[in-house]
């Protein structure tokens, strides 16, 4: 049967919770670690109430509910539905079932696109918030200024011209703090 072990799933790219814990854990001299992770494309951060655990649990009673037994029948499972599946959980939030790409854990996890409790957030917002919540004093917006040498100094990433431009950023920060 599969289990919780049996799933790839990037919590620093899709789940809040853990966001939050690794940005604040995080020493800066080892941002650049946390950070490498994001990529450089679109995510979607699930920002509701189930905890890895809870989700994990809710993941794996959905296979088995669907008569999954093992890495196999997983396989076959995704051709059958055009190579991924789309499970819905006891918060409504949906979740797409993939494919996985390691060794052991063939669950390849991911929040659906526009999923209730996610957001969709460009990779470099996420890393700029992210350094926003390691490098600067808790519960600040940064000004032009700040905001700037932090992408450039930080993330080698160009400034933004004003702030107008950083609604999605500002989204973002409130998301991940919980606000």
């Amino acid at each position: 049967m599969p289990a919780i072990n049996n799933i790839l799933f990037n919590a620093l790219k899709h789940h809040r919770q853990y966001i939050r814990e690794q940005a604040a854990a995080a020493r800066p001299e080892a941002f650049t670690q946390l950070i490498k992770i994001s990529g450089n494309s679109q995510m979607d951060i699930y920002y509701g109430v189930l905890n890895l655990p809870v989700l994990y649990e809710e993941v794996i009673l959905h296979i088995n509910n669907a008569g999954i037994k093992d890495e196999g029948t997983y396989y076959t499972w995704l051709e059958q539905h055009n190579g991924y599946v789309e499970i819905t959980l006891s918060d409504t939030s949906r979740w797409i079932l993939l494919p996985g790409n390691e060794p052991g854990k063939y669950i390849h996890l991911h929040p659906a696109r526009y999923s209730p409790h996610s957001m969709r957030v460009k990779a470099t917002i996420l890393k700029t918030a992210l350094a926003c919540m390691v490098y600067l004093p808790e519960d600040t917006l940064p000004d032009i200024r700040t905001l700037n040498q932090v992408r450039k100094d930080v993330l080698q990433l160009s400034p933004v011209k004003d702030l107008v431009q950083c609604e999605h950023l500002w989204k973002v920060l409130r998301m991940l703090k919980g606000q």
